[in-house]
């Protein structure tokens, strides 16, 4: 510690309060951009189905079934994984039988276009590549068809 003019200057203190501050600072910032990440860039979206009369709660997520139809290799886990942290019952992940779909696809299976649309709404699919095609066979409520336009959806933003 040295004294100059009467005050006590704590030079070893100082520069440990400085990178406390610059840390509280740094940590408040970060909460910032969580909070507006969360609720303005990529706002939650209802993963329920819109018909509400399912019996058990596994039941009352839409279920979706994820093929990757571009070629590009992991794509299908990685929307996957986008969307079952969204809420969404992922039942199904696979490659498709076409490697060359151009454009992402979203496909009412079961009769309920709302579950579609929520479905490519939380992708950033847009209205046009929205489609219904009834499957009696199929056991879930949605399909992705992923395209080669999968670099332009929300999975892969900021992702080069």
């Amino acid at each position: 510690m040295k004294r100059r003019k009467g005050r006590l200057l704590l030079t070893a203190k100082r520069p440990a309060a400085l990178a406390f501050q610059v840390l509280i600072i740094l940590f408040a910032l970060a909460l910032v951009y969580s909070i507006t990440d969360r609720f303005i860039i990529h706002p939650p979206v209802r993963a329920n189905r819109s018909d509400e009369n399912s019996p058990t709660k596994i039941e009352k997520s839409i279920q979706v079934s994820v093929r990757n139809e571009c070629g590009a290799k992991n794509i299908a886990m990685s929307f996957t994984f986008y969307l079952r942290r969204r809420g969404f019952d992922v039942v199904e992940t696979t490659n498709g039988s076409t490697p060359d779909r151009e454009v992402t696809t979203v496909v009412d299976a079961a009769g309920n276009y709302r579950n579609a649309l929520r479905v490519a709404e939380a992708l950033g699919v847009g209205k046009e590549n929205v489609v219904t095609k009834l499957d009696p066979r199929s056991y879930v409520d949605v399909e992705v068809l992923i395209g080669k336009d999968y670099q332009n959806l929300k999975p892969n933003e900021g992702i080069e």
